[in-house]
């Protein structure tokens, strides 16, 4: 809806007289339709003076002239308008904060991270892989902006966590014979009766060692990565610290163009975990699974 706002109500300008002619009735509406028209031309050449307010034709424009292939299919507006932003607001020079400023443009404050390997000459950016649709547009901002002998390699990670509780039951057991008198059959020998719980799953009570001897156990369940149910990634690095597994491997560049599901096996192929991702595949992408064991209870609804 356009915010200008204009007077629309033309029967009212009219003499009392003509206002209950059914002609003129639908004469001023027709103007008042007309009228709204004009207001949300007048509206939208005022938003497409801005890129973050640019309608998508306005966008396409701007697509055009900096060389951009769109794909409305997968990318929404708003990423579309940040995208032409980045290009245009791309000069020299160019600093690490500036990759910084990019990122949190482009990605979002505090989802993603950057590890910087000089001895390896190694960029390593981190973040979420289960919308990666600014991942081209990343790939192509930090090959622009970083020096020509740093390999920039793009770190989707998945966070699929577990959680462990405890509760503890009372029950009073009652035994139904004395010892000389028993008659065979007639009751059981001792029944149990519940007295409640005496302490709720919700209370802390789960202790650090078995948090990690659960992430041990984890890790060494998992054997192999499948990607997109077809590509088998039998290279896998594993390591736990405190109670957080996490699993690395890394897919060759020109096995896929993109990613759309990942999951984790065992040695005997069932499938441990899995997650629908969107990942494009430019060059060798290291995929990482951050599998938290903590304490904690699930509720529903």
């Amino acid at each position: 809806m356009s915010n200008i706002q204009f007077d629309t109500d033309m029967l009212s300008l009219l003499p009392p007289w003509y206002r209950e002619i059914l002609d003129y009735q639908q004469i001023c509406q027709t103007e008042r339709e007309q009228m709204e028209a004009l207001a949300d031309s007048i509206q939208a050449v005022a938003d497409n003076m801005f890129f973050q307010t640019m309608d998508e034709a306005s966008i396409y424009l701007w697509e055009q002239i900096l060389n951009i292939v769109p794909n409305p299919q997968t990318e929404t507006l708003e990423f579309r308008q940040t995208r032409v932003i980045s290009r245009l607001s791309s000069r020299p020079p160019f600093t690490i904060w500036f990759l910084y400023q990019k990122l949190d443009e482009l990605i979002g404050p505090g989802r993603w991270s950057v590890n910087m390997e000089y001895p390896n000459y190694t960029l390593y950016i981190k973040s979420a892989a289960q919308n990666q649709s600014y991942a081209t547009e990343v790939a192509f901002t930090v090959n622009r902006i970083k020096p020509a002998h740093i390999v920039y390699v793009n770190t989707p990670y998945v966070e699929s966590g577990l959680l462990l509780s405890e509760s503890i039951s009372l029950t009073q057991r009652t035994f139904n014979y004395l010892l000389g008198s028993w008659n065979l059959g007639e009751l059981p020998f001792s029944t149990d009766n519940p007295q409640g719980v005496i302490k709720t799953p919700d209370t802390p009570s789960v202790q650090p060692a078995l948090l990690t001897d659960v992430a041990n156990f984890v890790s060494t369940d998992v054997a192999s990565a499948l990607i997109n149910g077809t590509v088998a990634v039998n290279e896998l690095t594993k390591s736990v610290s405190g109670s957080t597994l996490t699993v690395q491997y890394t897919v060759p560049a020109g096995d896929l163009t993109e990613i759309t599901t990942v999951a984790l096996l065992d040695a005997e192929g069932n499938t441990l975990t899995s997650s629908t991702v969107y990942i494009p595949v430019s060059g060798a992408t290291l995929l990482e699974h951050t599998i938290p064991v903590a304490e904690g209870v699930t509720t529903n609804g």
